[in-house]
Formats: C-alpha cells, structure tokens, sequence
C-alpha cells in the first residue's frame, strides 16, 4: 500500500497511539526508529531525540480518548510538526484503498500514507488555560449525566433508605459541578484569550458562560472558518443522501462531539428567549417541521452567527497593515 508520490521535504512518520505503547511507522529506512515505544515520559523523550536527527519530521496519529496527550505535548514543546487527527478519516481513507483488516502495524501504516496523501495540517498547540477549562467542562457534563442517573432511581420509588443515600449524591454532585463553575469563571477572567471572545459571545441570548467557554474550548477555529467550514465541524451540517432521482432525508452526521454539546444547550435556551431564533424556531415548527430538525436549523443558525461575530473580533483586534507607497 506503499503510495507512489512521496513529499520530499517531509517524513511523514504514522504512530497508532494505545494506552501501553505506541506503534511507529516510517517508508525511510535510514530514519532508524523503533517499531514501537512504551506510552511514558522517559521512552517519548528518547524517541524525539532521534526524530530531531531526522529531516523536517511530521508526524499523523489519531486522538485516542486522551492517551496521545502526552506524546502531542512533548512534540510541541520540542518544535516537531504533529497532526492529532479525527479517528474516523485515516479508517476511511484505509477503506476506500480496499484495506479492511486492522491490527496496530496496519493502522501505523495507514497514518503515514494518510499523511503523505492528504497533508493534514499541524495541530495548533493548546493554551494550557483553555485546556484545563475544556478538561473542567468536560468532567462536568459528565457530573451532569452522573446527577440524571441519580435523579432516575428516585422515579423507581426505592426504600426510604436507599432515597436518603440518593439525595445525599445529588447533592454532593451538585456541590461540585458549583464548585467547578467557579472554577470556570476565575479561568475565564485570568485568560485574556477567553475573557473577551466570551463576552463577546455571551451578547447573544440563550448563550451563557459555560456554552461560551465550551465553543472557545473545544472550536479553537472559531472566527476563522467560513459558513460551510463552521457548520461541517460543528457536526450540524445537513448531509445529501440522493442517488439518481431519489431524494434522501438530510442528516447530520460527524463533526466534533463537544461543540455540537455546547451549542445544543445554548440553542434550547435560545429557542425560549432569543426573539429571532425563537421565530426562525417557530416557523419551521408551523411549517411543519419536526422540532427535532427545527432545533437543528437553530443550532446551525446561531454557530455560524457566532462564528460572525468572533471573526469581527479577530478583524480588529488584527487589523490589515497598509503602508503608504
């Protein structure tokens, strides 16, 4: 599966990233890495003392739930070119070459030529503010799904002691998703890379600071890509599904997770209380609309108008340099 054209300027070198190691891939013989390393500080560092020895290295892995943190951020620091990637574009692209099998060699394999084929680009290296307020919004939506289960032991109608041990854990979860929006706020206002844009967006009803925060956090993008671009990776972009004459139903599909989460919630409240969405929300829904779709459109509406507005803010606070001939 070895592609025919080559970059000659870079190394493209693969890693399928695992929690126990991670398994290297490069075409260059004399680049003389190892076929695999241990996922530990110690055994990352050795193995970008030898990548240094190699010409403009690039490397492609997957994002792995985490476990291809510490190797992103050793790279970065140590100035190396590294493309953490959506796990679901190196699959497909493996698939359409008709390679169907997969082991840790071939999904190695598969990155490097993903690499050399379509040049993904470098992965922008995070402000560490921004990453331990994504990690904070994270944890707390997930504290947010732990409260919902709670709340639905009590619907079962179970013994008067088992409802005493439940609303104690409700309200220590609630105690601590309290403590983590103070937490939020005191990021929010240290950073100025978050203070402002938040503000910014925060003038839109039905967007508060925990969304504004989630769309900065997870949509570093955001003021920099186009309608279609915004949509596309905010996963509430309609997808065609026509062949021939057959028109099929419209359907969103893939994006990134976080941000469609984010501008869910800001959108239900939006739906109540912005005017203008909650008359676009409306009509589709008169229209007859599902309101599942209708929400959708909403969704899709106020992330491109907030891209609008970030992308004004950047204008500004970068603006063009014209020097007087």
């Amino acid at each position: 599966m070895k592609p025919t054209k080559l970059n000659s300027k870079t190394t493209w070198i693969g890693i399928d990233v695992s929690k126990a190691e991670h398994e290297i891939h490069s075409y260059l013989p004399f680049a003389k890495l190892p076929s695999s390393i241990p996922n530990t500080l110690k055994e990352i560092k050795k193995f970008i003392t030898k990548l240094k020895k190699i010409p403009h290295p690039h490397l492609v892995f997957e994002a792995t739930g985490g476990y291809e943190k510490l190797l992103l951020k050793l790279l970065q620091e140590a100035g190396i070119n590294a493309s953490r990637v959506t796990p679901s574009l190196p699959r497909n692209f493996a698939k359409a070459q008709g390679l169907l099998a997969k082991t840790d060699k071939i999904d190695a394999q598969v990155l490097t030529d993903y690499g050399q084929t379509l040049t993904p680009p470098v992965t922008p290296k995070l402000d560490p503010i921004v990453e331990e307020v994504h990690a904070l919004i994270k944890y707390r939506r997930h504290l947010g799904e732990e409260l919902h289960r709670e709340r639905q032991q009590l619907e079962h109608y179970p013994v008067k002691s088992i409802i005493t041990i439940v609303k104690r854990r409700m309200k220590t979860i609630q105690n601590e998703m309290k403590t983590i929006d103070a937490q939020l706020i005191i990021l929010k206002n240290k950073s100025k890379l978050l203070s402002e844009p938040c503000k910014l967006l925060t003038g839109t009803i039905g967007v508060g600071d925990r969304s504004a925060l989630s769309l900065l956090a997870a949509l570093p993008e955001l003021g920099t890509l186009t309608r279609k671009e915004v949509s596309s990776l905010g996963g509430v972009a309609p997808i065609n599904r026509d062949s021939g004459k057959m028109r099929g139903k419209r359907m969103i599909y893939g994006g990134r997770k976080d941000v469609r989460q984010a501008i869910y919630m800001a959108s239900l409240v939006a739906t109540r209380f912005n005017p203008i969405l909650k008359e676009f929300y409306d009509r589709l829904v008169a229209k007859g609309k599902p309101k599942k779709v209708a929400l959708t459109a909403v969704m899709r509406k106020l992330l491109i108008h907030l891209n609008a507005l970030m992308k004004q803010y950047l204008a500004a606070q970068n603006p063009i340099q014209i020097n007087p001939s």
